[in-house]
């Protein structure tokens, strides 16, 4: 089947409008080949957006000729987009720079006279290869067939089990847990079209869920930063939970006394990579290792680098108490997720629960046999 990628191109100039979508019109990207509908009208481009699906939207930034320095009309655009949608946008005018500050993984960002229509491909091909233009065709398609499958084949197969009931939810309930477990590594990478993660092995974005939901309460896992310092959480969640009498609803409070934290460090500053990256042999590789890997050692437990956090291990042996109330003093940065999370805490209690003795007098056992 082919695969189209649709683009809006949005610019009130009528020869700038036509050129560029006789370049680009039923253009090959990779294996996609483009459809581009060019309006001149600012007024209607978020109604347009509304009623087709496109993958990529591209918006000039001023309404007439930017030289009059006039209204910067695709701003207000990309702000109704933003409080409605999800679509990529690629501003394409003849003067950016008051939008450069925007450029993101999502905000592509091509002048006219500098970049040209090259600048413009290279930032379409740019957003097509990131996938994230067909994030939400393929997540759709995904949950389609997921309700289809799970309705039809099971739920309506077997109906002699779950008849028909008024306000009956725990149907919903289940369809949900089930799409919330069917999400494996191998869809989400199907979802994402990202075939370049080895088999058995983890992406660092599957360590964490980010950014942390601060209407919750905290958990285990969690990560916290203060200072240019980041600790992770090790009291169990279940502390933290606030209880409330049956009687009268009043709070009963939380068993959380104390909160244990660890101390997280940056790879770069430790021991073992400085010797590492000086000289590369077998033994400061299985130095190095031991901080990485997990299974070398249960006293160290790696996070591995995101965009929002940097290579750091964890040194059980770097803990501190802190009370409930301290927690105000320190920003959440983001959770480890599971099995990530029970990984650290497993890693943990193994470290701590090691019973050691010494060696029996093997010499004198075995005169005396």
């Amino acid at each position: 089947m082919e695969k189209i990628l649709r683009l809006l191109y949005v610019e009130d100039d009528a020869q700038n409008r036509d050129g560029l979508v006789d370049v680009f019109n039923e253009d090959k990207i990779d294996d996609y080949t483009i459809f581009i509908e060019g309006i001149d009208s600012f007024d209607t481009a978020v109604e347009k957006i509304n009623v087709n699906h496109y993958h990529i939207v591209i918006l000039d930034l001023f309404k007439g000729d930017p030289k009059d320095d006039g209204e910067k009309i695709g701003l207000e655009i990309l702000k109704l987009i933003q409080g409605r949608y999800f679509v990529p946008v690629i501003f394409y005018s003849g003067n950016t720079k008051d939008v450069h500050d925007l450029k993101s993984q999502i905000v592509g960002v091509v002048t006219k006279g500098d970049d040209g229509i090259d600048g413009l491909r290279s930032e379409i091909v740019r957003l097509v290869q990131s996938n994230l233009p067909f994030l939400k065709d393929n997540l759709h398609n995904y949950i389609e067939e997921e309700l289809k499958t799970y309705f039809w084949d099971i739920i309506h197969d077997q109906r002699d089990k779950f008849k028909p009931e008024n306000n009956d939810f725990s149907l919903g309930y289940l369809m949900l847990r089930k799409f919330s477990q069917s999400l494996s590594k191998d869809k989400i990478s199907d979802i994402l079209g990202d075939s370049q993660l080895k088999d058995n092995k983890v992406h660092p974005m599957e360590f964490y869920i980010y950014p942390t939901d601060i209407n919750n309460e905290v958990e285990s896992g969690e990560l916290l930063e203060k200072d240019g310092d980041v600790y992770a959480i090790l009291t169990p969640s279940c502390d933290f939970v606030e209880r409330f009498s049956i009687k009268d609803n009043s709070s009963l409070g939380r068993k959380v006394g104390k909160i244990l934290l660890t101390k997280t460090r940056l790879l770069s500053n430790s021991d073992e990579f400085k010797a590492y990256k000086e000289k590369s042999n077998k033994e400061t590789t299985s130095k190095l290792e031991k901080l990485i890997i997990s299974g070398k050692s249960d006293r160290y437990f790696f996070l591995p680098g995101t965009p929002f956090i940097d290579n750091r291990y964890i040194d059980f042996q770097d803990k501190i108490m802190i009370t409930y109330e301290d927690l105000g003093g320190y920003s959440r940065l983001a959770k480890l997720d599971n099995p990530f999370a029970e990984g650290m805490i497993a890693s943990f209690i193994r470290y701590y629960n090691r019973i050691g003795y010494p060696d029996i007098d093997c010499e004198y056992i075995m005169r005396n046999l």
